[in-house]
């Protein structure tokens, strides 16, 4: 549901204006919103001598957002889209990177969090006429990671990079189909990767199944659609995992897409709790090792009707068999949430992010977290401009998570990254004994 920069958003999700649809049929058209990734955040605290005065246990703080917009030397205009993390000291945050709106020649953007700070590591070179963005990143260890994306210019299709033991991100080869590849998970667990998105004409899905350190293309679920978009993969374990997305069929409104492996094939799933206007899944997570299975995918969904009317959240919860639409925050007339991904670090510890406003212009982030029970928005900083958005979220903890995205800059000329995330503020016990 999210609109291309620029464009006023259709009502109806036939076709949605997000943005792997933008670069698809506009790629040299760029009001983009990028993301920056930070190089200032910290994400640790100070060790402190032992109390001065002695005094009653102070309240644990809750955890809170907090934001920074980093930028990047010559490239103005960033994006963050997908962010993953090996252990809370060592996470990786992919994107695009442009000198200038008509960029249309240059490496992806990737980020990395390392000794309490966000730095920019040198992507792979992109070949001549080439443009690189990634859109998703996934690691079986902390020196083996993969990211997914696309080229665009001369050299449209596929893009695959991967970092090793060498500590350098390089360029390998996709088999056949070519297109767009959105979102890429890793397990370590059993050492298999999933690689999805569609094809270049945009009315199929593809994925791509790594296994023993080779890649295959695997047949998605049979479809028949005008147009195609996967937005998220995740896996419980090796023989269950779930992508989705979205597909506009050749005769009316889109619907949310939903695929299930069982270890042979893809297979199609149900999505329930759709309105009139059809719906989109843009995100999904996995808890593996969990029984029964337990999985979230969230999107968006709308009813058809005159002018403007109310976009609702899709949450839906998998119980290894089939999804339950969950109940979740609906928001108000020009505070719709726009939910994009998820990430949980148990059962009962879930984050999901995205963009709110009135449906034209998201020009907040959204976050919302689970406990165990329910779903609730939490408050957390919109420090860019115009239309601001939350699209990759991962969490080592319960009390740590970072969240990626983009912003309007103040000239509306391009885009900044931004970089959320979510921790416990600091406490100084002796300042606490002082004050008691």
């Amino acid at each position: 549901m999210r609109r291309c920069p620029g464009q006023a958003k259709e009502l109806e999700m036939s076709p949605p204006h997000n943005r792997l649809r933008c670069d698809s049929m506009q790629p040299m058209s760029r009001l983009r919103l990028t993301a920056v990734i930070a190089a200032s955040l910290l994400g640790g605290g100070l060790a402190l001598a032992t109390p001065v005065a002695a005094g009653p246990a102070s309240p644990v703080a809750p955890p809170t957002w907090s934001a920074s917009t980093p930028t990047v030397t010559g490239a103005p205009i960033t994006s963050l889209v997908g962010v993953t993390c090996v252990t809370a000291a060592d996470c990786w945050a992919v994107g695009s990177r442009f000198r200038s709106s008509s960029s249309n020649s240059g490496p992806a953007l990737i980020e990395h969090y390392a000794d309490g700070l966000w730095s920019t590591v040198t992507a792979a070179p992109a070949k001549a006429g080439t443009l690189d963005q990634l859109l998703g990143v996934g690691c079986l260890s902390a020196d083996n990671c993969w990211a997914a994306g696309m080229r665009s210019g001369a050299h449209p299709g596929n893009l695959l990079e991967h970092y090793g033991a060498g500590g350098h991100w390089t360029a390998v080869g996709t088999p056949a189909p070519q297109g767009q590849l959105s979102a890429l998970s890793c397990d370590g667990s059993d050492g298999q990767c999933w690689a999805v998105g569609a094809a270049l004409n945009g009315t199929r899905a593809i994925t791509f199944h790594l296994v023993e350190g080779s890649w295959h293309s695997v047949a998605a679920a049979p479809l028949t659609a005008s147009f195609v978009q996967v937005s998220g993969v995740a896996c419980a374990t090796a023989d269950d995992c779930l992508l989705v997305g979205f597909a506009t069929p050749k005769h009316g409104a889109g619907v949310a897409l939903a695929e299930r492996w069982n270890g042979r094939i893809w297979s199609r799933v149900t999505v329930p709790g759709q309105l009139s206007a059809g719906g989109a899944l843009q995100g999904v997570t996995c808890l593996p090792g969990h029984a029964p299975t337990t999985c979230w995918a969230v999107g968006q969904t709308a009813a058809k009707g005159s002018g403007l009317g109310p976009i609702r959240p899709l949450v839906e919860r998998w119980n290894g068999s089939a999804f339950k639409l969950i109940a979740s925050p609906l928001g108000s007339a020009g505070d719709y949430p726009e939910p994009a991904a998820v990430a949980c670090a148990s059962r009962a510890a879930c984050q999901a992010v995205g963009s709110r406003g009135s449906g034209e212009d998201e020009s907040r982030v959204l976050t919302e977290g689970w406990d165990g029970s329910a779903w609730s928005q939490e408050l957390s900083p919109s420090p860019l401009y115009g239309i601001q958005t939350l699209t990759g979220v991962a969490c080592p903890s319960a009390v740590d998570c970072w969240a990626v995205g983009e912003g309007l800059n103040k000239t509306g000329t391009g885009s900044l990254m931004l970089i959320e995330h979510y921790a416990a503020p600091v406490r100084f016990p002796e300042v606490a004994a002082r004050r008691s």
